[in-house]
């Protein structure tokens, strides 16, 4: 039997530093949200979305050090929707994160900043997540095409 498709890719702005946490098993989790801006014509001015994101394991504990309040970054995930019962409404509620599959950090907070090491790296997890793919171009190259 065949999964359906479920992929996600968005640019934006990280609108604080990431959270870092341990699972019992010791693995690290980082969490942080994205703000991605879109056009409403009705409005002739921009709105804005706010997304959730996850990333585990060493792909978490190496994006922790580059990571920043403001940094433009293109991500590309899955959508993962977590289901509980409120205790104190009893209503069930709902909600929906990205698990980090890659991403390209663009470039630092506006009005400058620290920057890290190779503002255009791209990581990505191994196929078995236990490494990171860390590559990137320097402005001196040239595009591709």
């Amino acid at each position: 039997m065949f999964s359906d498709l479920n992929n996600i890719m968005l640019v934006g702005r990280l609108t604080k530093n990431p959270e870092t946490k341990y699972l019992p098993s010791g693995n690290e989790v980082i969490e942080f949200s994205i703000a991605n801006n879109y056009y409403v014509k009705s409005k002739n001015s921009n709105d804005v979305n706010y997304f959730d994101v996850v990333a585990y394991n060493k792909f978490a504990e190496t994006l922790a050090k580059y990571l920043t309040k403001g940094k433009q970054v293109i991500i590309n995930g899955t959508l993962r929707q977590e289901r509980w019962q409120d205790k104190d409404t009893n209503t069930a509620r709902s909600k929906i994160k990205i698990i980090l599959q890659s991403i390209q950090i663009l470039g630092s907070a506006p009005g400058g900043g620290a920057s890290s090491p190779n503002m255009d790296a791209t990581y990505a997890p191994s196929s078995m997540g236990n490494s990171v793919d860390i590559g990137g171009f320097s402005d001196d190259d040239e595009v591709p095409f």
